[in-house]
């Protein structure tokens, strides 16, 4: 029937050829970009599971350490080493307070019995648990996961062994400090992860069983999930994405990561509901490829029967003809219903193209105001990218340089008459604070300094002063009085040039013999002395702030002491001293006293770390506002 209407039927064969050039090259061009759609949504969903896992694993990993350091740090306190329980009680007791999500922090002795608890609960025995055993065998961190005694619920049980001694080669374990923590942080991490209506996440520890799950019942009971496919997979040293089928015959796709401590995060969601979007992409271009059919193949029968019909009125005039109305037979030479039908399409087809011609230039018009438009656009566009990118690299490049100019660990230690410990981190980017360590001809010059506020214009005028107080001093100029006034005249000059408003207050320190030289305003410098006395040196009437007037020379003055062996110095920014907590209370140079005044029999490094840990734990939370630097040094 179609061959024989293919043969006979004008309109059909119109029809049929210009749908099949139309239609076949756009099916296929649909089908190659099916495909290629169908691929971008798979990966696109597997590109999730990865990065929901990533993020998983670097919050769990976060909080390990976390409480890892809290162990640790509590660990070193002298009330824990003493093993008096005591003194160990308020201790524990201020350690519960640092995370809501402790419960418990208690001392063991070596067989295993309680020496002091956090809580009012009595003492009691845990020489049978495996965290107790690990750490008793010198285990730096263990781990257990169990069904506490304490809140008769799951929890995670970490433990470090308490050693008499800090430095010996071979320290004596005198007990244990566990610490019982619940897995409510790491929970409410697996239960904001959603992917899909399916999608979820869970956390296993190194043996299979479950820490964190998102349906309770899995977690409360501790399951083992160690045959379950993902977690067998992990065990087994495989990890990254897995396709399995689980015992409903659910189809998942899954993507797990190894922790650092051995357990394993795993985000997983089934396969059918990734490829639902997949099917429903299929199902978009099937009907927008049965709708375009249906539009070309109306479109093609209205054009194919509006030229045919001219012809069928011509044909008709033909028969006329034959059929002996004479009025026909001139059709051919003079005007007739041809003619005139030849003539009104000719003018309807000038018409339409008068008014095409029109369109076009009017598209032409606007697509022309368009791409200019855009151009306009897409310079702008580029140009904000390339000075955000200047911008970001002139930051990258000057915190470079900052870090570059400090003085380095193998420095320090070529210094051998002193112990030296030092530390600096900047608010942003960029800091405005300053140190130097200079052995020179005369002694060994320590410079500290904080320029006013942070960040570019801080930066910059951080790395000059570090060059010129370098310069000045191996020029075999030893006079810090002339140094500083030498300094305040070139950098006035400078801040003067960059129009700025900036200032430094900064303090020189040489160190000769035991002999100590201070000059220049800074903070108060802390003398710590070696039966554990401190004294604090005002430094107000020794000096001006660099490049705030052009000549500080009449304020310019000098401090001499003596020192003694075990006698050594504190040098520090105000961003330490100044720092607020959530309270709104400062810390203060009266808390820093205090903690180096409990900490000066330790070496210059264990200082260091022991005022970092206190002032951490006193800033919580809140972030640091201000650049922050320390500088210690011991006879």
């Amino acid at each position: 029937m179609v061959a024989l209407l293919f043969k006979t039927s004008l309109r059909w064969r119109l029809t049929l050829l210009i749908s099949g050039s139309v239609v076949l090259p756009m099916f296929g061009t649909l089908l190659i970009a099916s495909y290629q759609g169908s691929q971008i949504l798979r990966k696109e969903a597997e590109d999730k599971l990865i990065l929901q896992a990533e993020s998983l694993a670097h919050k769990v990993t976060q909080w390990d350490q976390k409480v890892v350091q809290i162990i640790q740090n509590l660990s070193l306190q002298p009330a824990i080493r003493d093993m008096d329980g005591e003194e160990q009680e308020p201790v524990l007791k201020a350690g519960i307070a640092v995370y809501p999500d402790i419960y418990l922090i208690n001392t063991l002795d070596t067989d295993g019995f309680n020496v002091a608890r956090s809580d009012r609960n009595p003492l009691k025995y845990y020489g049978d648990r495996n965290y107790f055993k690990q750490a008793i065998a010198g285990q730096e961190v263990s781990r257990e996961i169990l069904l506490g005694r304490t809140l008769d619920k799951p929890a995670i049980v970490f433990s470090t062994p308490i050693n008499q001694t800090l430095y010996a080669e071979d320290p004596e374990i005198v007990g244990v400090l566990a610490l019982a923590i619940t897995l409510t942080e790491v929970t409410e991490q697996v239960q904001a992860i959603k992917v899909g209506k399916t999608g979820y996440a869970f956390v296993v520890d190194s043996q299979g069983k479950i820490l964190a799950h998102p349906h309770s019942p899995q977690f409360k009971a501790l399951q083992d999930f160690h045959e379950y496919p993902p977690v067998k997979s992990l065990i087994n040293g495989r990890s990254g994405l897995l396709i399995f089928e689980d015992s409903d015959q659910n189809k998942w796709v899954s993507y797990s990561i190894v922790l650092a401590n051995g357990w394993g995060a795993i985000v997983q969601q089934q396969k059918s509901e990734i490829l639902n979007q997949v099917y429903q992409f299929w199902q978009f271009s099937t009907v927008l490829a049965v709708g375009v059919l249906i539009a070309v193949g109306g479109i093609t029968w209205v054009i194919s029967t509006q030229t045919i019909q001219p012809l069928r009125q011509l044909n008709r005039a033909v028969q006329l003809t034959a059929q002996g109305d004479l009025s026909q037979s001139v059709i051919a030479k003079k005007p007739d219903e041809i003619g005139l039908l030849a003539q009104s399409f000719n003018a309807m087809a000038h018409q339409l193209k008068d008014l095409f011609d029109q369109l076009e230039e009017k598209v032409k018009e606007r697509t022309g105001e368009l791409a200019k438009a855009n151009q306009l656009i897409t310079a702008l566009n580029h140009k904000l990218t390339l000075e955000n990118g200047r911008m970001g690299a002139e930051l990258l490049i000057l915190a470079e340089m900052q870090n570059m100019v400090l003085p380095k660990p193998k420095e320090l230690q070529g210094i051998e008459e002193l112990d030296i410990a030092t530390y600096m981190q900047s608010a942003t980017e960029v800091g405005g604070d300053y140190y130097d360590i200079l052995p020179h001809p005369g002694g060994i010059a320590f410079c500290i300094g904080d320029v006013t506020g942070h960040g570019l214009e801080s930066g910059i005028l951080m790395v000059m002063t570090q060059a010129a107080v370098r310069t000045l001093i191996e020029s075999k100029s030893h006079d810090f009085i002339e140094i500083l006034n030498t300094l305040n005249q070139t950098l006035y000059k400078s801040i003067q040039r960059m129009e700025s408003d900036k200032n430094i207050t900064l303090s020189l320190v040489n160190y000769a013999n035991y002999k100590l030289i201070i000059s220049g305003q800074h903070e108060e410098v802390i003398i710590g002395r070696a039966n554990g006395t401190l004294e604090r040196i005002d430094t107000m009437d020794l000096g001006l702030p660099i490049g705030l007037e052009e000549d500080i020379t009449p304020f310019l003055n000098y401090l001499t002491l003596d020192l003694a062996p075990g006698d050594g110095v504190v040098l520090y920014t105000d961003g330490i001293t100044e720092a607020r907590n959530k309270a709104k209370q400062m810390y203060g140079i009266e808390r820093l006293c205090e903690v180096v005044r409990q900490f000066w029999s330790q070496p210059a490094e264990e200082i260091k770390q022991a005022i970092l840990v206190d002032f951490n734990q006193f800033l919580g939370e809140n972030a640091l506002h201000d650049d922050i630097t320390l500088v210690i040094f011991k006879c």
